[in-house]
């Protein structure tokens, strides 16, 4: 279904001046609070529904670390920015959601994190959108990372955040990156890594592990399947080889068996 203008242009075509990104979340944050009024019956159906969206493409180059990539910058670190990026390239958390999580959203013998709040400039606010609110299995690995930090935590009452400064406030994002996490791939000769570029490694490993495009959009809180395949999924290195090797493989079985007992072969001519 196309919603079009009085003038009988498509929705899109007078949306120019944002971009595909941007569209797309305010699409997704519109059609939210419709499909909550629609809920509660103010509205018969959502409008926002079956809207003609531009298609998303990424407008820079994007990149997502390897596990050598990953494994070396952790091991540059100090115990609080290994605990932050640990926990961020096991679990695709958004900066806002990592920097809010308390100790009462981590449930270790569940093995699940709780997203219940998001943090922006100081500001705690609850996430916008249905998809936001979720929970997050947690690896082993991941478990590891957040008990690992718990040791050198000041305070781990349940409504204390987890990643917090000395007296319990919310930590600056951007100074962890200029203090910690910037000088670390300075060292080892990567790209500066952002929480986004982590988010976006999130769900690259998981793409390339096979795991499906809609269970990644849920992981890592996206209504919209796409925006997770086109903006947050890169083709991780080495992974264009080990698909053309698979397929390779394969052939190399089917050419090289030979014809089964009884069966004739017929010569070309």
């Amino acid at each position: 279904m196309r919603h079009s203008k009085s003038d009988g242009r498509s929705s899109t075509d007078n949306c120019g001046r944002y971009a595909p990104k941007s569209i797309d979340h305010i699409h997704d944050v519109l059609s939210a609070v419709l499909r909550t009024a629609e809920k509660w019956g103010h509205l018969q159906e959502n409008p926002a529904r079956g809207v003609d969206l531009p298609k998303l493409k990424t407008v820079r180059p994007k990149w997502a670390l390897t596990v050598q990539q990953a494994t070396e910058l952790l091991k540059r670190l100090p115990p609080l920015g290994r605990a932050m990026v640990g926990l961020a390239l096991l679990s695709g958390l958004r900066r806002g959601e990592l920097f809010a999580l308390r100790w009462r959203d981590i449930d270790e013998e569940a093995r699940v994190l709780k997203v219940r709040e998001a943090v922006y400039d100081g500001a705690f606010d609850v996430p916008k959108t249905d998809a936001g609110r979720r929970q997050v299995p947690l690896s082993e690995a991941a478990l590891r990372f957040i008990g690992e930090w718990k040791g050198h935590a000041g305070k781990t009452e349940a409504e204390s955040l987890v990643f917090s400064t000395r007296t319990g406030k919310a930590i600056s994002p951007n100074n962890v990156l200029r203090r910690a996490i910037f000088p670390a791939c300075e060292a080892l000769g990567l790209p500066h890594a952002t929480w986004l570029t982590f988010r976006r490694t999130y769900s690259s490993w998981c793409h390339d592990k096979g795991v499906p495009s809609k269970v990644i959009a849920q992981l890592i809180g996206h209504a919209n399947v796409d925006t997770t395949l086109n903006v947050y999924t890169q083709v991780l290195e080495g992974a264009l080889r080990s698909a053309a090797e698979r397929v390779g493989s394969e052939l190399f079985t089917i050419v090289h068996e030979q014809p089964g007992a009884g069966e004739a072969t017929v010569p070309i001519s």
